[in-house]
């Protein structure tokens, strides 16, 4: 059994867009080009920082530079790998951690030839 995957194992975009996370903390990434698994930012994503109002709620952030990857992060990670190219339509990140990921898909099937229904 290896070591822990830490951030300093991860390709350059994909520290850039942890990074980021983790310093704006509460936020959003839309419309997030994904290439070969991989985040790109060109064109840039759009990036939504959300201030909570009224809350004292902040989160620690070590002052080191490479650090363990978390269980939100390596599942985010994952899901990237298996998506593999084409466009995050929305990545919600909450205390600099992956919550929710939405993505488009076909609406058809692909199995679903010239619109036929089977048993037609």
């Amino acid at each position: 059994m290896g070591r822990p995957p830490r951030l300093s194992d991860l390709p350059q975009a994909t520290k850039l867009l942890i990074s980021i996370m983790r310093d704006v903390q509460y936020g959003r990434f839309e419309d997030l080009p994904l290439v070969n698994g991989e985040p790109a930012f060109d064109p840039p994503p759009r990036l939504v920082r959300v201030k909570r109002i009224g809350s004292s709620e902040e989160a620690a952030v070590s002052a080191t530079e490479d650090w363990i990857l978390k269980a939100p992060i390596i599942d985010l990670l994952r899901e990237f790998a298996a998506l593999r190219n084409g466009t995050v339509e929305r990545l919600e990140f909450r205390r600099g951690l992956p919550c929710l990921l939405e993505f488009a898909i076909p609406a058809k099937p692909e199995s679903d030839q010239g619109g036929k229904r089977s048993g037609e």
